[in-house]
Protein backbone atom coordinates (compact mmCIF):
# COMPACT_ATOMS: atom_id res chain seq x y z
CA UNK A 1 0.00 0.00 0.00
CA UNK A 2 1.27 3.65 -0.88
CA UNK A 3 1.51 6.31 1.62
CA UNK A 4 0.22 9.62 0.87
CA UNK A 5 2.32 11.28 3.84
CA UNK A 6 4.54 13.48 1.94
CA UNK A 7 2.02 13.65 -1.73
CA UNK A 8 -0.29 16.07 -2.45
CA UNK A 9 -2.66 14.69 -0.60
CA UNK A 10 -6.14 16.39 -2.39
CA UNK A 11 -4.93 15.29 -5.28
CA UNK A 12 -4.20 11.59 -5.24
CA UNK A 13 -7.07 9.32 -4.43
CA UNK A 14 -7.52 6.16 -4.00
CA UNK A 15 -10.66 3.54 -4.92
CA UNK A 16 -12.14 1.68 -2.33
CA UNK A 17 -10.16 3.26 0.94
CA UNK A 18 -11.03 6.12 2.93
CA UNK A 19 -11.38 8.39 -0.12
CA UNK A 20 -15.07 8.70 -1.40
CA UNK A 21 -15.29 11.67 -3.94
CA UNK A 22 -13.46 12.43 -6.81
CA UNK A 23 -10.49 15.00 -6.88
CA UNK A 24 -10.59 18.31 -7.07
CA UNK A 25 -9.85 19.15 -10.39
CA UNK A 26 -10.58 22.66 -12.88
CA UNK A 27 -8.71 24.26 -10.00
CA UNK A 28 -5.21 26.67 -10.68
CA UNK A 29 -1.99 25.88 -9.70
CA UNK A 30 -0.74 27.21 -6.49
CA UNK A 31 1.42 30.13 -6.74
CA UNK A 32 5.07 29.47 -6.50
CA UNK A 33 3.96 24.95 -7.54
CA UNK A 34 6.16 23.80 -10.06
CA UNK A 35 3.67 22.30 -12.50
CA UNK A 36 3.83 20.34 -16.02
CA UNK A 37 0.47 22.32 -16.84
CA UNK A 38 0.84 24.73 -20.61
CA UNK A 39 -0.80 27.74 -20.73
CA UNK A 40 -4.37 28.75 -22.65
CA UNK A 41 -2.31 30.16 -25.36
CA UNK A 42 -0.35 26.95 -25.63
CA UNK A 43 -4.03 24.99 -25.47
CA UNK A 44 -5.09 26.79 -28.22
CA UNK A 45 -2.20 25.88 -30.56
CA UNK A 46 -2.17 22.45 -29.33
CA UNK A 47 -5.88 22.56 -30.91
CA UNK A 48 -5.71 24.98 -34.10
CA UNK A 49 -1.74 23.73 -34.92
CA UNK A 50 -3.11 21.42 -37.73
CA UNK A 51 -5.10 23.84 -39.90
CA UNK A 52 -2.65 24.45 -42.75
CA UNK A 53 -4.59 26.61 -45.06
CA UNK A 54 -4.47 29.22 -42.51
CA UNK A 55 -1.60 31.92 -41.20
CA UNK A 56 -0.70 31.54 -38.26
CA UNK A 57 0.66 34.66 -36.45
CA UNK A 58 1.38 35.07 -32.89
CA UNK A 59 1.22 38.87 -31.11
CA UNK A 60 4.00 38.58 -28.99
CA UNK A 61 7.81 38.02 -28.05
CA UNK A 62 9.54 35.43 -30.29
CA UNK A 63 9.77 33.16 -27.71
CA UNK A 64 5.74 32.45 -27.90
CA UNK A 65 6.05 31.48 -31.01
CA UNK A 66 9.09 29.28 -30.80
CA UNK A 67 6.83 27.50 -27.58
CA UNK A 68 3.97 27.50 -29.96
CA UNK A 69 5.69 25.72 -33.18
CA UNK A 70 6.79 22.46 -31.55
CA UNK A 71 2.79 20.49 -31.56
CA UNK A 72 2.36 16.88 -30.88
CA UNK A 73 6.33 16.60 -31.38
CA UNK A 74 5.12 18.11 -35.00
CA UNK A 75 6.82 21.55 -36.44
CA UNK A 76 4.82 23.88 -38.09
CA UNK A 77 5.09 27.12 -40.11
CA UNK A 78 4.19 30.43 -37.78
CA UNK A 79 4.51 33.72 -37.86
CA UNK A 80 5.47 36.43 -35.19
CA UNK A 81 5.16 40.05 -34.42
CA UNK A 82 8.75 39.08 -32.45
CA UNK A 83 8.14 42.65 -29.76
CA UNK A 84 11.40 43.66 -27.88
CA UNK A 85 11.10 45.48 -24.57
CA UNK A 86 10.17 48.54 -26.30
CA UNK A 87 6.94 47.67 -28.52
CA UNK A 88 5.88 46.61 -24.48
CA UNK A 89 6.40 49.99 -23.52
CA UNK A 90 4.98 52.24 -27.06
CA UNK A 91 2.25 49.10 -28.28
CA UNK A 92 2.78 47.24 -30.79
CA UNK A 93 0.05 47.78 -33.24
CA UNK A 94 2.00 49.08 -35.85
CA UNK A 95 4.41 45.76 -35.93
CA UNK A 96 1.32 43.69 -35.94
CA UNK A 97 -0.42 45.74 -38.99
CA UNK A 98 3.21 45.23 -40.70
CA UNK A 99 3.49 41.32 -40.03
CA UNK A 100 -0.09 40.25 -41.30
CA UNK A 101 0.93 42.12 -44.88
CA UNK A 102 3.93 40.54 -45.18
CA UNK A 103 2.76 36.93 -43.56
CA UNK A 104 0.17 37.05 -46.34
CA UNK A 105 2.74 38.12 -48.84
CA UNK A 106 4.35 35.21 -48.44
CA UNK A 107 1.41 33.33 -48.21
CA UNK A 108 -1.23 34.36 -50.74
CA UNK A 109 -2.75 30.97 -51.06
CA UNK A 110 -3.55 30.76 -47.70
CA UNK A 111 -7.38 30.94 -47.14
CA UNK A 112 -7.49 33.16 -43.27
CA UNK A 113 -4.98 34.32 -40.63
CA UNK A 114 -5.04 33.33 -36.88
CA UNK A 115 -3.51 36.02 -35.01
CA UNK A 116 -2.87 34.80 -31.15
CA UNK A 117 -2.61 37.05 -28.45
CA UNK A 118 -0.60 36.34 -25.78
CA UNK A 119 -0.01 37.36 -22.43
CA UNK A 120 2.10 40.37 -23.02
CA UNK A 121 -0.03 41.96 -25.66
CA UNK A 122 -2.93 41.01 -23.82
CA UNK A 123 -1.51 43.18 -20.43
CA UNK A 124 -0.52 46.66 -22.44
CA UNK A 125 -3.84 46.63 -24.36
CA UNK A 126 -3.32 46.30 -27.71
CA UNK A 127 -6.47 46.64 -29.74
CA UNK A 128 -5.81 43.78 -31.58
CA UNK A 129 -9.49 43.20 -32.66
CA UNK A 130 -9.68 46.39 -34.89
CA UNK A 131 -6.43 45.80 -36.72
CA UNK A 132 -7.39 42.93 -37.50
CA UNK A 133 -11.31 43.89 -38.71
CA UNK A 134 -9.31 46.83 -40.85
CA UNK A 135 -6.68 43.97 -42.22
CA UNK A 136 -9.22 41.42 -43.21
CA UNK A 137 -10.54 44.07 -46.10
CA UNK A 138 -6.92 45.37 -47.36
CA UNK A 139 -5.90 41.65 -47.25
CA UNK A 140 -9.20 39.67 -48.88
CA UNK A 141 -9.27 37.22 -45.89
CA UNK A 142 -11.05 36.51 -43.15
CA UNK A 143 -8.04 37.84 -40.45
CA UNK A 144 -9.72 35.89 -36.71
CA UNK A 145 -8.18 36.95 -33.55
CA UNK A 146 -7.44 34.23 -31.13
CA UNK A 147 -8.09 35.63 -27.29
CA UNK A 148 -5.56 33.47 -25.95
CA UNK A 149 -3.22 34.69 -23.43
CA UNK A 150 -1.25 32.45 -21.11
CA UNK A 151 -3.03 33.43 -17.85
CA UNK A 152 -6.61 33.04 -19.44
CA UNK A 153 -7.90 30.03 -17.43
CA UNK A 154 -6.07 27.84 -15.24
CA UNK A 155 -4.42 25.26 -17.85
CA UNK A 156 -4.61 25.02 -21.26
CA UNK A 157 -7.78 23.48 -21.43
CA UNK A 158 -9.05 26.89 -21.43
CA UNK A 159 -7.21 27.34 -24.82
CA UNK A 160 -8.94 24.30 -26.11
CA UNK A 161 -12.15 25.96 -25.43
CA UNK A 162 -11.13 29.46 -26.96
CA UNK A 163 -9.86 27.22 -29.56
CA UNK A 164 -13.42 26.15 -30.97
CA UNK A 165 -15.25 29.15 -29.75
CA UNK A 166 -12.96 30.97 -32.81
CA UNK A 167 -13.97 28.25 -35.19
CA UNK A 168 -17.94 28.43 -34.19
CA UNK A 169 -17.93 32.56 -34.17
CA UNK A 170 -15.99 33.04 -36.62
CA UNK A 171 -15.79 30.58 -39.48
CA UNK A 172 -18.64 27.74 -39.52
CA UNK A 173 -22.11 28.35 -41.04
CA UNK A 174 -20.46 31.16 -43.51
CA UNK A 175 -21.45 29.09 -46.39
CA UNK A 176 -24.24 26.73 -47.23
CA UNK A 177 -24.45 23.27 -48.74
CA UNK A 178 -26.50 20.18 -49.50
CA UNK A 179 -26.41 17.23 -46.83
CA UNK A 180 -26.00 13.98 -47.60
CA UNK A 181 -27.94 11.74 -45.63
CA UNK A 182 -24.51 10.39 -44.37
CA UNK A 183 -22.07 13.26 -44.10
CA UNK A 184 -20.84 13.52 -40.25
CA UNK A 185 -18.17 15.23 -38.55
CA UNK A 186 -15.59 14.49 -36.80
CA UNK A 187 -14.58 16.38 -33.18
CA UNK A 188 -11.41 16.20 -30.86
CA UNK A 189 -9.44 14.43 -33.50
CA UNK A 190 -6.17 16.19 -34.01
CA UNK A 191 -3.02 13.76 -34.90
CA UNK A 192 -3.32 13.07 -38.97
CA UNK A 193 -2.69 9.73 -39.01
CA UNK A 194 -5.43 8.61 -36.24
CA UNK A 195 -7.65 10.75 -38.08
CA UNK A 196 -6.99 9.01 -41.47
CA UNK A 197 -7.36 5.88 -39.94
CA UNK A 198 -10.91 6.42 -37.96
CA UNK A 199 -12.23 8.38 -41.19
CA UNK A 200 -10.70 4.77 -43.27
CA UNK A 201 -13.21 2.69 -40.76
CA UNK A 202 -16.35 5.23 -41.21
CA UNK A 203 -16.25 5.27 -45.12
CA UNK A 204 -16.13 1.60 -44.87
CA UNK A 205 -19.84 1.73 -43.36
CA UNK A 206 -20.82 4.09 -45.98
CA UNK A 207 -20.24 7.13 -44.23
CA UNK A 208 -18.60 10.56 -45.83
CA UNK A 209 -16.44 12.45 -43.26
CA UNK A 210 -16.93 15.70 -43.64
CA UNK A 211 -14.22 17.90 -41.84
CA UNK A 212 -12.42 16.66 -38.42
CA UNK A 213 -11.71 19.21 -35.62
CA UNK A 214 -8.99 19.74 -36.55
CA UNK A 215 -6.86 16.80 -37.80
CA UNK A 216 -8.08 16.98 -40.83
CA UNK A 217 -10.11 20.37 -41.61
CA UNK A 218 -9.70 22.86 -44.31
CA UNK A 219 -11.21 26.19 -44.60
CA UNK A 220 -14.32 25.26 -47.29
CA UNK A 221 -14.99 21.82 -45.05
CA UNK A 222 -15.42 24.31 -41.73
CA UNK A 223 -17.60 27.04 -43.29
CA UNK A 224 -20.02 24.16 -44.05
CA UNK A 225 -19.33 21.90 -40.56
CA UNK A 226 -22.70 22.65 -39.89
CA UNK A 227 -25.04 21.02 -42.59
CA UNK A 228 -24.41 17.17 -41.89
CA UNK A 229 -26.33 15.37 -39.87
CA UNK A 230 -24.08 13.47 -37.17
CA UNK A 231 -21.08 14.98 -34.92
CA UNK A 232 -18.60 12.40 -33.92
CA UNK A 233 -17.50 13.33 -30.39
CA UNK A 234 -14.01 11.47 -29.43
CA UNK A 235 -12.48 13.91 -27.52
CA UNK A 236 -14.66 14.00 -24.75
CA UNK A 237 -13.03 17.07 -22.45
CA UNK A 238 -12.13 19.16 -25.31
CA UNK A 239 -14.71 18.75 -27.44
CA UNK A 240 -17.70 18.65 -25.46
CA UNK A 241 -18.62 22.54 -25.50
CA UNK A 242 -18.36 22.25 -29.53
CA UNK A 243 -20.49 19.92 -30.05
CA UNK A 244 -22.91 21.02 -27.64
CA UNK A 245 -22.63 24.41 -29.22
CA UNK A 246 -23.36 22.69 -32.74
CA UNK A 247 -26.28 20.88 -31.23
CA UNK A 248 -27.86 24.11 -29.89
CA UNK A 249 -26.72 26.37 -33.16
CA UNK A 250 -27.15 24.58 -35.84
CA UNK A 251 -29.36 21.52 -35.22
CA UNK A 252 -26.74 18.94 -35.12
CA UNK A 253 -27.03 15.72 -32.67
CA UNK A 254 -23.81 14.47 -31.36
CA UNK A 255 -22.88 10.95 -30.54
CA UNK A 256 -20.23 10.30 -27.72
CA UNK A 257 -17.58 7.46 -29.32
CA UNK A 258 -14.00 6.58 -29.13
CA UNK A 259 -11.57 4.24 -31.25
CA UNK A 260 -8.92 3.94 -28.89
CA UNK A 261 -9.03 0.36 -27.85
CA UNK A 262 -10.78 -2.57 -29.45
CA UNK A 263 -13.82 -2.95 -27.47
CA UNK A 264 -14.57 1.20 -27.62
CA UNK A 265 -13.44 0.40 -31.21
CA UNK A 266 -16.41 -2.01 -31.72
CA UNK A 267 -18.90 -0.20 -29.37
CA UNK A 268 -18.76 2.57 -31.37
CA UNK A 269 -19.05 0.89 -34.69
CA UNK A 270 -22.16 -0.42 -33.35
CA UNK A 271 -23.59 2.35 -31.89
CA UNK A 272 -22.98 4.96 -35.17
CA UNK A 273 -24.20 1.68 -37.20
CA UNK A 274 -27.93 1.67 -34.74
CA UNK A 275 -27.95 5.28 -35.57
CA UNK A 276 -27.96 5.28 -39.36
CA UNK A 277 -29.70 2.07 -39.76
CA UNK A 278 -26.58 0.58 -41.16
CA UNK A 279 -25.85 -2.44 -38.81
CA UNK A 280 -24.96 -5.04 -41.23
CA UNK A 281 -22.51 -2.66 -42.24
CA UNK A 282 -20.45 -2.14 -38.84
CA UNK A 283 -20.83 -5.93 -38.57
CA UNK A 284 -19.14 -6.92 -41.54
CA UNK A 285 -16.31 -3.74 -40.57
CA UNK A 286 -15.97 -5.20 -37.70
CA UNK A 287 -15.64 -9.02 -38.66
CA UNK A 288 -13.13 -7.76 -41.69
CA UNK A 289 -11.03 -5.46 -39.06
CA UNK A 290 -10.10 -8.11 -36.67
CA UNK A 291 -9.48 -10.85 -38.83
CA UNK A 292 -6.69 -8.74 -40.04
CA UNK A 293 -5.49 -8.08 -36.62
CA UNK A 294 -6.02 -11.61 -35.07
CA UNK A 295 -3.21 -13.44 -35.50
CA UNK A 296 -0.67 -10.59 -34.03
CA UNK A 297 -3.20 -10.13 -31.12
CA UNK A 298 -2.83 -14.03 -30.67
CA UNK A 299 0.89 -13.64 -29.97
CA UNK A 300 1.40 -10.77 -28.03
CA UNK A 301 -1.67 -11.43 -25.10
CA UNK A 302 -0.49 -13.85 -23.37
CA UNK A 303 2.67 -11.48 -22.65
CA UNK A 304 0.96 -9.13 -21.72
CA UNK A 305 -1.44 -10.77 -19.60
CA UNK A 306 -1.34 -9.50 -16.05
CA UNK A 307 1.60 -6.59 -16.43
CA UNK A 308 0.70 -3.47 -15.02
CA UNK A 309 0.17 -0.24 -16.37
CA UNK A 310 0.28 3.54 -15.44
CA UNK A 311 -1.45 6.43 -17.08
CA UNK A 312 -0.57 10.34 -17.48
CA UNK A 313 -2.05 12.05 -20.10
CA UNK A 314 -4.77 14.58 -21.52
CA UNK A 315 -7.75 14.32 -20.10
CA UNK A 316 -9.69 12.63 -22.45
CA UNK A 317 -7.90 9.16 -22.18
CA UNK A 318 -7.58 9.32 -18.67
CA UNK A 319 -11.02 6.54 -19.27
CA UNK A 320 -10.47 5.20 -22.81
CA UNK A 321 -7.54 3.84 -21.79
CA UNK A 322 -8.04 1.65 -19.00
CA UNK A 323 -10.35 0.23 -21.17
CA UNK A 324 -7.53 -0.27 -23.62
CA UNK A 325 -5.71 -2.19 -20.97
CA UNK A 326 -8.82 -4.40 -20.33
CA UNK A 327 -8.57 -5.27 -23.52
CA UNK A 328 -4.89 -6.36 -23.19
CA UNK A 329 -5.45 -8.27 -20.12
CA UNK A 330 -3.66 -5.63 -18.41
CA UNK A 331 -3.31 -4.42 -14.84
CA UNK A 332 -3.81 -0.46 -14.63
CA UNK A 333 -2.50 1.31 -11.36
CA UNK A 334 -2.98 4.78 -11.88
CA UNK A 335 -4.67 7.03 -14.02
CA UNK A 336 -4.75 10.53 -14.06
CA UNK A 337 -4.21 14.11 -16.42
CA UNK A 338 -2.97 17.75 -15.70
CA UNK A 339 -6.62 19.02 -16.64
CA UNK A 340 -9.28 16.43 -16.30
CA UNK A 341 -12.64 17.33 -15.23
CA UNK A 342 -15.38 15.77 -13.06
CA UNK A 343 -16.54 13.87 -16.02
CA UNK A 344 -13.67 12.47 -16.83
CA UNK A 345 -12.81 11.53 -13.29
CA UNK A 346 -16.18 9.86 -12.97
CA UNK A 347 -15.95 7.65 -15.92
CA UNK A 348 -12.24 6.55 -14.71
CA UNK A 349 -13.65 5.96 -11.19
CA UNK A 350 -16.63 3.08 -12.72
CA UNK A 351 -13.64 1.41 -14.59
CA UNK A 352 -10.79 1.19 -12.38
CA UNK A 353 -10.21 -1.80 -10.12
CA UNK A 354 -10.34 -1.23 -6.50
CA UNK A 355 -7.03 -0.14 -5.46
CA UNK A 356 -6.21 1.76 -8.64
CA UNK A 357 -5.17 5.15 -8.37
CA UNK A 358 -6.56 8.81 -9.76
CA UNK A 359 -4.75 11.70 -10.00
CA UNK A 360 -5.63 15.15 -10.73
CA UNK A 361 -2.52 18.04 -11.60
CA UNK A 362 0.18 16.02 -9.17
CA UNK A 363 3.42 17.71 -9.04
CA UNK A 364 6.43 15.80 -10.42
CA UNK A 365 7.29 14.47 -7.05
CA UNK A 366 3.97 13.19 -6.66
CA UNK A 367 4.31 11.19 -10.14
CA UNK A 368 8.24 10.62 -8.85
CA UNK A 369 6.82 8.65 -5.94
CA UNK A 370 3.85 6.83 -7.49
CA UNK A 371 5.95 5.50 -9.99
CA UNK A 372 8.88 4.51 -7.53
CA UNK A 373 6.27 3.26 -5.40
CA UNK A 374 3.66 1.18 -7.83
CA UNK A 375 6.54 0.10 -10.17
CA UNK A 376 4.69 -0.50 -13.22
CA UNK A 377 6.20 -2.09 -16.06
CA UNK A 378 4.98 0.46 -18.31
CA UNK A 379 4.19 4.00 -17.96
CA UNK A 380 1.85 5.87 -20.75
CA UNK A 381 2.50 9.30 -20.84
CA UNK A 382 3.49 12.64 -22.57
CA UNK A 383 6.94 14.20 -23.98
CA UNK A 384 7.16 16.04 -20.05
CA UNK A 385 6.88 12.70 -18.77
CA UNK A 386 9.69 10.45 -20.93
CA UNK A 387 12.49 11.06 -18.70
CA UNK A 388 10.84 10.83 -15.07
CA UNK A 389 9.74 7.09 -16.81
CA UNK A 390 13.42 6.23 -17.85
CA UNK A 391 14.92 7.32 -14.58
CA UNK A 392 13.22 4.53 -12.85
CA UNK A 393 13.52 1.71 -15.44
CA UNK A 394 10.13 2.02 -16.71
CA UNK A 395 9.27 1.95 -20.61
CA UNK A 396 6.96 4.69 -22.27
CA UNK A 397 4.85 4.83 -24.69
CA UNK A 398 3.82 7.92 -26.17
CA UNK A 399 0.23 7.97 -27.51
CA UNK A 400 0.13 11.07 -29.43
CA UNK A 401 3.50 10.19 -31.42
CA UNK A 402 1.46 7.27 -32.70
CA UNK A 403 -1.54 6.05 -34.86
CA UNK A 404 -2.89 3.45 -32.04
CA UNK A 405 -6.84 3.89 -32.99
CA UNK A 406 -9.16 1.72 -34.60
CA UNK A 407 -8.43 -2.74 -34.94
CA UNK A 408 -4.90 -1.74 -36.26
CA UNK A 409 -4.31 1.32 -34.26
CA UNK A 410 -4.64 -1.36 -31.17
CA UNK A 411 -2.55 -3.65 -32.60
CA UNK A 412 -0.27 -1.31 -33.53
CA UNK A 413 -0.51 -0.22 -29.58
CA UNK A 414 0.37 -4.01 -28.22
CA UNK A 415 3.05 -3.87 -30.22
CA UNK A 416 4.66 -0.88 -28.50
CA UNK A 417 3.48 -1.79 -24.69
CA UNK A 418 4.97 -5.13 -25.98
CA UNK A 419 7.98 -3.28 -26.63
CA UNK A 420 8.52 -1.52 -23.91
CA UNK A 421 7.67 -3.79 -21.17
CA UNK A 422 10.38 -6.31 -22.28
CA UNK A 423 12.76 -4.16 -23.79
CA UNK A 424 16.49 -5.64 -22.64
CA UNK A 425 17.28 -2.24 -21.35
CA UNK A 426 14.26 -1.92 -19.27
CA UNK A 427 14.72 -5.54 -17.91
CA UNK A 428 17.94 -5.07 -16.85
CA UNK A 429 16.92 -2.14 -14.85
CA UNK A 430 14.34 -3.75 -12.95
CA UNK A 431 16.86 -6.69 -12.33
CA UNK A 432 14.56 -9.37 -14.33
CA UNK A 433 18.34 -10.47 -16.27
CA UNK A 434 21.52 -9.88 -15.74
Amino acid sequence: MISVYNLNEPCILRKGEEFTQLPPCCQPSAPGKITGRSCAYFGARWMLAPLKDAIHLVHGPIGCAYYGSMVRANAYQMFSTALEEKDIIFGGERRLTAALAEARAIMPQAKYILTYITCSTALIGDDVDSICKKMEEKLDCPVITVNCPGFKGESEAAGHRIAYECLLNKLIGQRERQAGPYDINIIGQYNVTETRLVSSLLSKMGLNVHCVFTGEASYERIVTAHCVKLNLLICQNTGRFFAEAMQKKYGVPYLKVSFFGLSESIDSLRKIGRYFGLEKEAERVIDEEYEVIKPQLAQLLPRLKGKRAAIFLGAARVANLVKTFKDLGMEVLFTGSRFGDAANYKDAWRIVKPGSYIVDDPSDYDLEYLLYELAPDVFIGGIKEQFLSHKFGIGLCLPQTGAYVGFKGFSSFAQSVYAAVYAPVWQLARGEIT
